[in-house]
């Protein structure tokens, strides 16, 4: 009696892909318990990440319709460092703000300190040595996720990158595909079974 030839490990992975089924069944778990799993169902944000607009740069908060030519003045009447609220921005007034930090209402653009410079002599004004454009260095609300939209999709493999998505997300739950059952079966004479 003839032996059938020994498989190779692709043969035997192919063989083994050709007769998988997918899992159907899933199940909530906890974020912790979520690494490596597969994730059963499109996931929503519960927030709007950033929940503000902020500035993505060091520098001055300000008016677009204040600097249009290079080299103008500003009055800086507030400091906004991250995780402060700043107060309406007046006409022809700066505001000092830390990458972070809300973008305080009024201003429409954010100028990095390295195209600015404080007078000589001075302590409240700031020369703005370009003319920004609307929206510069600006990080929109909801401009890396949106509350009510999709954030991770189906069959998703979960990663740590993945999760921090999720975390962002506002989510403690996921819902992920049951883990797959395998078992292999050798015979001892070069043949197996999987199952």
């Amino acid at each position: 009696m003839t032996k059938p030839p020994m498989l190779t490990a692709q043969q035997a992975l192919d063989h083994l892909l050709s007769n998988a089924k997918s899992v159907g069944e899933s199940e909530a778990v906890a974020m912790q318990a979520a690494l490596g799993r597969v994730l059963a169902e499109n996931v929503n944000s519960l927030v709007d990440v950033p929940p503000l607009d902020n500035t993505s740069m060091d520098g001055f908060a300000v008016r677009t319709a204040d600097t249009q030519s290079p080299g103008c003045t500003l009055k800086i009447v507030q400091r906004i460092p991250a995780g402060s609220m700043g107060t309406q921005l007046e006409p022809g007034t700066a505001a000092r703000i830390f990458t972070g930090a809300p973008v305080p209402p009024g201003a429409d653009a954010v100028v990095m300190q390295e195209d600015c410079a404080i007078p000589e002599g001075s302590s409240d004004q700031v020369q703005v040595n370009i003319a920004p454009t609307s929206g510069q260095w600006i990080r929109r609300r909801g401009e890396d996720l949106t509350a009510g939209k999709v954030a991770l999709t189906a069959s998703t493999f979960l990663r740590p990158q993945e999760l921090g998505v999720a975390a962002s997300a506002g989510l403690t739950h996921l819902n992920v595909k049951r883990k797959v059952r395998v078992a292999a079966f050798f015979t001892g004479d070069g043949t197996f079974s999987a199952g």
